[in-house]
Parts: C-alpha cells; structure tokens; sequence
C-alpha cells in the first residue's frame, strides 16, 4: 500500500478510538486499551507478513474489529474499515469478497440485539466506505497499469532508438565501404585503360614526329588518330571522376537555384536565390514539395502578376525548413484574393495538400510583396549517432 493509505488505515484505527473513550463510558479502560492494543498488534503484524500468514492475522482482525463493534459500540466500524482498506489490496480477488461478505455478516450479527438505527446507520457506513474504497482501489490500479504501459512504451522507445543507431553506422559503414570498393575499381581502370592509351598516344606521337616531314599525309592522318585517343580518353575521365564524387540526382532534378535560372534564361525576369542559416540535407519528400510549391508559386506570379522579378529565400532552422517565394507583381484584386483565402485555384489547392501531406502548412503575404510560405517539418538525426 502506499504511504497515504497506510496513514488512513491507522487513523480509521486511532481515532475511532479515541472518540470512543470520550463518547462512551467503560466499565474498565483497561480492557478496552488492551482489546485496542491487541488489534494494533494485529494490524502491524499483518502489515510485514507473507500472503499465507496475512490471511490468517487478517482473519482474525476482521474477527476482532466486529467483537469491538458488539463489545464497545458502532463507532468501532471505522476499524473494520480499516481491515477492508487491508485485505482487499493484499488478497486476490475473490478472496477479498469472500472476507468482505463474512466481514458484514459478522457486523450484522454484532449488532444485531442493538437499535434498529443504529444497525441501519452502521451497515450504510460500512458499504459506503467499502464502494469508496473500491473506487480508490480501481483508479490506483488504473494508473499502475498507466504507469506501466508508459514504462514499456519508453523501453520500446529507447529499444527503437538503439536499434535505429546502430543501423544508420551500419549504413555508413556500408557506404563507406561501397566507397572504397568502387575507388579501387576506377583506380584500376585509369590505371589500366586510360594509362595504357596515353601510352600509346605518347608513342603515336613520337611516331607522327618522324613521319611528318617525310610524309605529310601519313603523318597527318596519325594525328588525327592521336586527336580521337585523346578525346576517349577525356571522356573516360570524365566518366571516372562523375562516378568518383556522383551529383545526386534528386537534388539536381529538383534544385531551386536551377529552377530560377531556368526561369530567368526562359522568361528574361529578374531571379534571385539565398540561403538563410546553415543547410543539411533534406529527404527527398521534402525536395519535391519544395520544388513543386516554389515552380508553382513561380507561375503563378508569371501568369497572374506579370512580375519582373521573383526570389526565393530558403531558411533551415532545428526543427523546420521554411521556403518563401516572392514576387513584385501586382497584388490579386479584392475579389480573387478572397477566392485565394477561402476556396483557392487548383495551384494553390494543390501546394497546401502537397504540404498538409507531410505535415507542413502553407501561407500567404502580402506585404511588403505578394510572397507564398512553405514551412517543413525536419527530423534530424543527431551527429553522434552517426560516428
């Protein structure tokens, strides 16, 4: 039991009790001390007691609190009380209803031979109590049981991050391994094609140095050989040094300072691009709403605004990524600019559930310029995790 019922339960003893020595008067205190000395005998001993053992001091103390009861009066259900506190946390189940039942059968039969009120007043006390109790006792259960889901939960939760640790290094490892692999693979193959044809250029070279001026045709048509080895071999470099350090892919099919140039070699319209903070890589999910919501916003301003100028500002902050595409156009009318807060066209529709998708949300700003704001939400793995 915990510390407060533990204090209810000796109080449900003690001051009963005492109001009874001044509420009634006793042949002998004495013997009401030593009845009442003995109970708390039983009580403490039942406290530090082994289920087995309880049963049985626990029987007797429900004996003896309805023996007080038809001995020293009705205030003496208080301690009876006490003894349902007791034995219907520390007793299974049925148990605790099978001591229950023999409990107000012992009290009835205590307090039988007494005034009818008195019988009445003591039995709705005693189940009164006993339905209070009950209630304390299912809401400590309940948050138990609350207490030990969340403690799961947080295990599971540690577990899950524990194991997703380890495989990003693993991940890294692989990656970097991958790495390695395939360095000595392009190591091996300028080393053996591309190292073998400059060799063979360098001695088609030597060769074209002495035919030339004793047969201008012959040694014209070795440098031209010479011309075409040199050539695959700068596009084998190429090739090499693309697979060495890769672009990917995703970030250059959706990169915004691309989508500006675009725009700007396209359309003649003055472009500009910043960064606000410092940039970490995005999931590819977020690239895409990004591009999609800023080429978007972009068109609109074209076709709706005729704008001569547009911008985009990207800022990374811990927790978000916020894109803000602007233009200098003109502002939409008082009629269409309702129809953007209320319903939307299909563009705008189409960027606040690109958006609500992943969990970001969508603006509009009017002042000082007509600007259309993207916020992201970013999950980042911390650095250490990773070494």
């Amino acid at each position: 039991m915990t510390r407060e019922l533990i204090l209810l339960r000796y109080s449900l003893l003690i001051i009963p009790a005492i109001l009874s020595i001044q509420v009634y008067e006793f042949a002998d205190y004495d013997w009401f001390t030593l009845h009442f000395m003995l109970l708390m005998l039983l009580v403490t001993l039942g406290a530090r007691q082994s289920r087995p053992l309880y049963t049985l001091t626990g029987g007797m103390e429900l004996i003896l609190t309805a023996w007080l009861c038809y001995e020293y009066g009705p205030l003496m259900v208080f301690p009876a009380l006490s003894a349902v506190i007791s034995y219907t946390r520390r007793q299974p189940k049925n148990t605790a209803l099978t001591f229950f039942c023999i409990h107000l059968a012992l009290l009835n039969a205590a307090l039988l031979h007494g005034a009818p009120a008195v019988l009445v007043f003591t039995n709705l006390t005693f189940l009164l109590c006993a339905g209070l109790n009950l209630l304390l006792l299912r809401t400590g259960r309940g948050r138990a049981d609350t207490l030990f889901l969340y403690d799961e939960l947080r295990k599971k939760h540690f577990e899950l991050e524990e194991a997703r640790a380890r495989l990003l290094q693993f991940t890294s490892q692989i990656e970097v391994a991958a790495q390695a692999e395939e360095r000595v693979r392009i190591a091996r193959q300028l080393h053996d094609d591309i190292g073998h044809r400059l060799i063979r250029v360098k001695m088609m070279t030597e060769a074209a140095i002495h035919t030339l001026p004793a047969a201008p045709e012959t040694g014209l048509q070795m440098m031209n050989q010479i011309r075409d080895q040199l050539s695959g071999s700068m596009d084998d470099m190429r090739a090499a040094l693309k697979r060495i350090n890769p672009a990917p892919q995703l970030e250059g099919a959706y990169a915004l300072d691309r989508l500006l140039e675009e725009v700007g070699r396209d359309t003649g319209v003055s472009t500009s691009y910043t960064v606000q903070g410092i940039p970490y890589p995005l999931y590819p999910s977020l690239q895409v709403v990004l591009y999609t919501n800023a080429r978007e916003a972009i068109t609109n301003a074209l076709r709706h605004g005729q704008a001569s100028s547009v911008w985009v500002e990207v800022t990374y902050t811990e927790h978000e990524v916020r894109m803000e595409t602007g233009n200098n156009g003109k502002l939409p009318e008082e009629e269409a600019l309702h129809k953007l807060h209320h319903t939307g066209g299909m563009g705008l529709k189409g960027m606040h559930e690109r958006s609500a998708l992943i969990g970001g949300t969508l603006e509009l700003r009017l002042q000082p310029q007509f600007t259309v704001i993207t916020r992201l939400p970013v999950y980042r793995q911390p650095e250490g995790l990773l070494r």
